[in-house]
């Protein structure tokens, strides 16, 4: 409460669920001229529950309910997207060099699952067995690290 009058917070994955776009306007709203953006995205994850005619069953409830989150994913999902293919048209620009990375969950894990952070871990480091995550690795270190060390001499 403040001065009597209560504060509504949202988490900032609703209101970016895909901060990278935000980022980019902050950066560029902070420099107003053009600079050279080596941007590095890393998701939780995203799970892609499968709807077809053998698991629907229609109607307010089943939207609501019965899905599992699917409802939630629908409506994440088109900003994200959006997002997505706004980020990869900048990215054409010279001065935007970046990385998305966001990798398929094989399961879906609610957030406020206790087992959330052991399932995720064990994930990560799965994944990090992977070329995805050398990648990821290899980028960091051509425009992120080496970015940062030239600018420290």
């Amino acid at each position: 409460e403040r001065d009597g009058d209560d504060e509504t917070f949202i988490d900032g994955g609703v209101f970016a669920n895909d901060p990278e776009m935000a980022a980019l306007w902050a950066i560029r709203m902070q420099w107003k001229k053009p600079v050279n953006y080596h941007l590095i995205s890393i998701g939780t994850g995203c799970y892609n529950a499968k709807l077809s005619v053998d698991n629907w069953k229609g109607g307010y409830k089943y939207w609501l309910l019965d899905t599992n989150g699917l409802l939630v994913n629908v409506l994440m999902d088109g900003p994200r997207s959006l997002i997505e293919t706004v980020m990869n048209k900048l990215a054409t620009f010279d001065n935007i060099k970046r990385i998305k990375f966001n990798y398929q969950l094989k399961e879906s894990i609610e957030l406020d699952d206790p087992g959330f952070a052991a399932k995720f871990n064990k994930e990560w480091e799965i994944l990090k067995t992977g070329d995805d995550y050398k990648v990821l690795v290899y980028f960091y270190k051509e425009h992120i690290k080496k970015q940062r060390n030239s600018s420290e001499q």
